[in-house]
């Protein structure tokens, strides 16, 4: 009787481990909270003051087959070169992974500070949350996220834009602790704890 179930059990075998998965690629609608492409260059203004970041890494999965039996995954970024040369020059990375039944998403700002004669990072400021597979936003750990309708960014209404904030109580060296993402433009403003803003100069 053994003998007559192992070539059954064999043939199973070799049909679930030849299977091929077929996985999709990064929902277009979630990559309009990462709209940007390799070498574009976006600049936001407080007054006179301007930075400016251009991104030299951009990536989002294709869709792929694999004869891998566990679940797809699929990620996304969007990270910027940064040119060091001046105190406060900061540096954004963007970026989101599927988890189960999420995707988490973290928009990140490094600052950079004159050390002797060279510049070193000084502090990171990290908003990390959640888009559910039912459309809501969520944050993580000390960050409050909401999805908002009818946002005034500098006198102009938007809709679909995901407000980031960081708890300062919590997280007390955030320096920039509030950010502003417009879905098919991404990040249209960032405030800093002092009260500075800047705004995207073509939003």
């Amino acid at each position: 009787m053994i003998k007559r179930l192992l070539p059954a059990a064999l043939v199973a075998c070799l049909f679930c481990c030849n299977k091929i998965t077929d996985c999709p690629s990064y929902p277009d609608d979630l990559l309009e909270w990462l709209p940007y492409d390799t070498n574009e260059k976006i600049t936001f203004k407080s007054g006179q003051q301007e930075q400016t970041f251009v991104f030299g890494d951009v990536f989002s999965t294709k869709r792929f087959t694999t004869g891998r039996t566990e679940a797809c995954n699929c990620d996304a970024f969007a990270h910027t070169n940064s040119n060091v040369d001046s105190v406060g020059n900061i540096q954004m990375l963007c970026s989101s992974e599927k988890k189960k039944v999420r995707f988490e998403f973290m928009y990140e700002f490094q600052h950079y500070g004159k050390h002797s004669s060279y510049y070193v990072p000084l502090n990171i400021d990290r908003f990390m949350f959640s888009i559910k597979n039912d459309g809501t936003v969520e944050g993580t750990n000390s960050i409050n996220a909401e999805l908002r309708n009818s946002v005034m960014i500098d006198n102009k209404p938007f809709d679909n834009v995901i407000v980031v904030e960081i708890d300062t109580i919590v997280d007390p060296k955030a320096e920039i602790f509030r950010l502003y993402l417009v879905k098919g433009r991404g990040v249209a403003k960032y405030e800093y704890k002092s009260g500075k803003a800047f705004t995207l100069t073509d939003l």
